[in-house]
């Protein structure tokens, strides 16, 4: 499995599809992002919801310098011209949400045979795209309605600190487990030959441990190693953005490539046991006796007895 799995990054050539992949990813960000603040005045509770986008959500997505940078750019462009923004811009900005989704699910069929329209991919994209937003509301909801209901039901105890980072607390463990949710779906609707849901499974659970382990430590090598504001001035935390999102990419390439590695797998094993199955029903059918051609051979023995 490790061979066929290893064969396959290099066969698809993973890193020509990331950059291409990484580039509409850029480009589709910032309209995810105002669209998604677009929609948080219309949502019961906005203010709190847009608390925990920039404390629990970014928080987990990005590395800390990079989502100091993030957060200053809504805060400071996109937050103050909100009321100007029409609902034409913001179906708008969806479609070009939508680039990214459309990008990666086409670099998911890629190399396959079986391959859906442009039409129908970006549809699917863009309803996935959807279905995000929704997911992040759901966790962001979940995070509110959770701290809600433990500051009131909670015991007459000194929480004051459980309750201060109560929010960071729950994003730690709700947002692995809603990407993970998010990443099944997308594996599982994303890619022509994955049919099952439980097939996509195994890259979700890659792509989420991976994607835990490169945020640590892509946040200490930022931290401590690299300089890119010193080399590039102003644009360094952008080119610090491009790179972390083309790293997400290629963890999202390697969870496909396993699903479809295993998929390979089961296609192979089931071949390997339909071919023994044959055999061995040939090699029974040839052992047994052919009684019809014994009884040929007896009867001209029986009557040359006769004479």
């Amino acid at each position: 499995m490790f061979q066929i799995y290893i064969s396959g990054i290099f066969k698809d050539k993973i890193g020509r599809k990331a950059a291409a992949i990484s580039w509409s990813f850029t480009l589709s960000l910032f309209p995810f992002l105002l669209f998604l603040l677009s929609v948080i005045p219309y949502m019961p509770h906005y203010d709190k919801l847009q608390f925990y986008i920039f404390e629990v959500l970014m928080h987990n997505i990005f590395p800390s310098n990079i989502e100091g940078d993030v957060r200053g750019y809504i805060q400071d462009n996109i937050i103050p011209n909100m009321k100007g923004i029409s609902n034409l811009t913001i179906l708008i900005a969806l479609i070009f949400a939508t680039n990214g989704t459309f990008s990666l699910i086409n670099g998911f069929n890629e190399n396959s045979k079986e391959k859906l329209t442009d039409v129908k991919e970006f549809i699917l994209s863009f309803f996935i795209t959807i279905g995000f937003v929704t997911i992040i509301f759901l966790t962001l909801f979940g995070v509110y309605y959770t701290e809600v209901v433990l500051k009131n039901f909670s015991p007459g105890y000194n929480l004051s600190w459980l309750v201060r980072n109560l929010s960071k607390i729950i994003g730690y463990f709700s947002f692995p487990f809603f990407y993970f949710i998010l990443l099944t779906l997308f594996y599982w609707l994303g890619t022509v030959k994955i049919i099952r849901f439980r097939q996509a499974i195994p890259g979700a659970i890659l792509t989420t441990v991976l994607f835990l382990v490169t945020t640590y430590f892509f946040a200490l090598y930022v931290k401590n190693i690299a300089r890119y504001n010193v080399l590039y001035g102003s644009i360094g935390s952008m080119i610090l953005l491009m790179v972390w999102i083309n790293v997400n990419v290629y963890l999202l390439l390697f969870g496909n490539e396993l699903n479809m590695a295993l998929r390979k797998l089961r296609i192979e094993k089931l071949l390997s046991d339909e071919i023994k199955k044959e055999a061995k029903k040939y090699h029974a059918e040839k052992s047994e006796p052919n009684l019809e051609s014994d009884d040929e051979h007896k009867r001209p023995f029986k009557d040359n007895n006769k004479k």
